[in-house]
């Protein structure tokens, strides 16, 4: 009998022992769970934090007069290049370079869709001969150019040269790697010998 009462206290301890030991791992499995949440957290903060610090770093590695001018130039060319007796217009050749709030600067109030062919009447081809782009670095993100556009506009079969002067903000889209036009005021036009009217 004494062997079989030590024997039931040696089984009771044991799992009173055993309990404490797997009530201590839960409990300690719960704060290596907290723990992990936390550093989880901490690594997605940080992860995010590099990513911004990566976009500004590219940014400014491409904020460089050449590459800033490369893109207003694409810009230019969408922009200027267009013929309207095959629908085109100047705001409908620059989707991808501008952003939104360039967008509605380039866009007519009012327009939406596709626009209509013009008759050969009435008709306005206008193509751009030449473009001086002069750039102003801003931060990381944003540059400034000033743009002399030489264009023609041909209305009725008759050609006229002109020049327009823009004052452009351009802006640095990481997820596309260019620049692009977020801001675009018309600061007067000239004629084609560059006087300024």
């Amino acid at each position: 009998m004494k062997k079989l009462v030590i024997a039931v206290i040696v089984l009771a301890v044991g799992f009173v022992g055993t309990g404490a030991f797997a009530s201590y791992q839960l409990n300690r499995a719960n704060e290596n769970e907290k723990e992990y949440a936390a550093v989880q957290k901490e690594n997605k903060a940080l992860k995010k934090q590099n990513d911004d610090v990566m976009n500004r770093l590219v940014a400014l590695q491409n904020n460089q007069e050449t590459k800033v001018k490369e893109d207003v130039q694409k810009f230019l060319d969408g922009y200027f290049n267009y013929d309207t007796a095959l629908g085109e217009r100047a705001w409908t050749k620059v989707n991808g370079l501008v952003t939104d709030r360039g967008m509605s600067m380039v866009r007519p109030p009012g327009a939406e869709g596709e626009p209509e062919k013009s008759t050969p009447e009435t008709a306005v081809k206008s193509s751009l001969n030449e473009s001086k782009i002069y750039y102003t670095p801003i931060s990381e993100e944003k540059a400034n150019v000033f743009v002399r556009a030489y264009q023609t506009i041909t209305v009725n079969k008759v050609p006229s040269k002109t020049q327009t002067l823009l004052d452009i903000d351009v802006v640095y889209d990481a997820k596309k790697n260019k620049w692009l036009v977020d801001k675009m005021e018309l600061v007067g036009g000239a004629d084609a010998e560059e006087f300024v009217n």
